[in-house]
């Protein structure tokens, strides 16, 4: 069965074109009855990451395999940026495209710098080239080149590693990388940092991603569109993230966005996009008496100490100043724990504040200057918001159509709860 793109996908057509096509794309393995990928055809245009998700067993991961002929598809073509690319010389085709994986699969006994330059070396870069491109890719990674250059992957911590993964897939700068699972495993705290960290990078250097999870919230995140896969990979809907949450196209789709979809919604809203609270705050050469003063003038419980370079330094409460008789107040109270930067999303947000020591959130920039903080408030503002705005939205597409009415002369707006509409 051919699968089409979703009419939301072609609005795009005008603003980027296609970098990859998959037209027909079928896969049955030896001995199987049923094809693993099914006539699948799709468009994934340049500059945006796409994410195949679905339930175990749907086909994603063979999908993106064969994108790259890891797994030979068994009918239909792979046109890359133009040219069919379906019974091209393999290696070559795999040169051109980026590769990361869940088990990272770095090479044990060469360095970090040796396992970066494995695909620059491989098409023929010079040495000179070579070793300014692993130096840049370790400044992209946020890893500084002089400390971790010569390690071996061992030395490495497991988040740590992911990040060389992937400067590794982006060595030779390809137009297109494949992402499988490259997150997941990893502990949720390292998780949604390396998330937020590679969409920073990706708004740098702007690839063409095919990114493939088995969870939603992650797709949510990390997805400019998202296609949800039902068995043989069959397209149940191809579309933005705000879209099938607001207008899921089909009960399947419903079931697997699951409950919440407005909580699910805080993962499309960065922290940059709202206006930040403030926060009564002291440098560590101040003195006690005026960290009192602010007490005695704020609402709040605390004040929030910060260094010589506008850093986050200490939370210190009236009970701390007096138990801490003549330290600095850098010396005194508790470290700050619940800390984002303005690339993070609400719901990164929201889940620093379940366990924030005074009901924030502080956020400092990429710096880790302060800028500001979250509270709940904030977090319940901007769900209201989104939901509004997706109600409307809904309804203005939904009262468009030709016969937008019920019997009863309501409308009834595909995936909204009629109990929204009074938000």
């Amino acid at each position: 069965m051919t699968q089409t793109t979703n009419p939301a996908q072609s609005a795009s057509d005008a603003e980027s074109d296609v970098m990859i096509r998959l037209e027909g794309l079928t896969k049955r393995f030896p001995g199987q009855r049923a094809n693993a990928v099914d006539e699948l055809t799709m468009d994934i245009h340049e500059g945006e990451i796409v994410v195949l998700v679905g339930p175990s067993g749907c086909g994603k991961t063979t999908t993106m395999k064969m994108i790259n002929r890891i797994i030979e598809p068994t009918s239909g073509r792979i046109i890359l940026d133009g040219q069919d690319v379906t019974t091209a010389d393999a290696d070559e085709l795999r040169r051109r495209i980026g590769y990361v994986i869940q088990q990272v699969g770095l090479f044990p006994h060469e360095t970090i710098g040796q396992n970066i330059a494995t695909v620059p070396k491989l098409v023929g870069w010079s040495a000179e080239q070579v070793r300014s491109r692993v130096d840049e890719l370790l400044r992209m990674v946020n890893m500084e080149p002089d400390e971790y250059r010569d390690r071996f992957p061992k030395q490495l911590s497991g988040g740590q590693q992911q990040r060389i993964g992937v400067a590794r897939a982006l060595g030779a700068d390809p137009s297109v990388m494949l992402m499988d699972e490259p997150f997941g495993a990893i502990d949720p705290i390292t998780r949604d940092r390396l998330q937020n960290e590679f969409l920073r990078l990706q708004s740098e250097v702007r690839k063409t991603i095919v990114f493939v999870t088995h969870d939603i919230d992650e797709a949510i995140k990390m997805g400019d569109r998202i296609a949800i896969l039902q068995e043989g990979s069959r397209i149940a809907q191809y579309d933005t993230p705000e879209r099938i949450l607001t207008a899921p196209a089909n009960d399947f789709v419903k079931d697997f966005i699951g409950s919440g979809a407005s909580l699910k919604r805080l993962n499309l809203s960065r922290v940059s996009e709202i206006e930040l609270g403030s926060w009564p705050t002291v440098t560590s050469e101040d003195s006690h008496e005026r960290a009192h003063e602010l007490l005695a003038e704020s609402i709040h419980s605390a004040v929030l100490v910060l260094d010589s370079e506008r850093r986050p330094a200490r939370w210190v409460t009236a009970d701390d100043l007096r138990r801490g008789g003549g330290e600095p107040l850098d010396q005194v109270g508790s470290v700050p724990r619940a800390v984002i930067e303005p690339r993070a999303t609400l719901s990164d947000a929201l889940n620093e504040l379940v366990a924030a020591r005074y009901a924030v959130t502080i956020v400092v920039d990429e710096h880790g200057r302060y800028q500001g903080v979250v509270d709940i408030d904030q977090v319940n503002d901007s769900i209201r918001t989104m939901r509004s705005s997706a109600v409307a939205e809904a309804r203005s597409e939904f009262t468009s159509m030709p016969s937008a009415s019920t019997a009863s002369g309501q409308a009834d707006f595909p995936g909204i709860d009629p109990s929204e509409t009074s938000s």
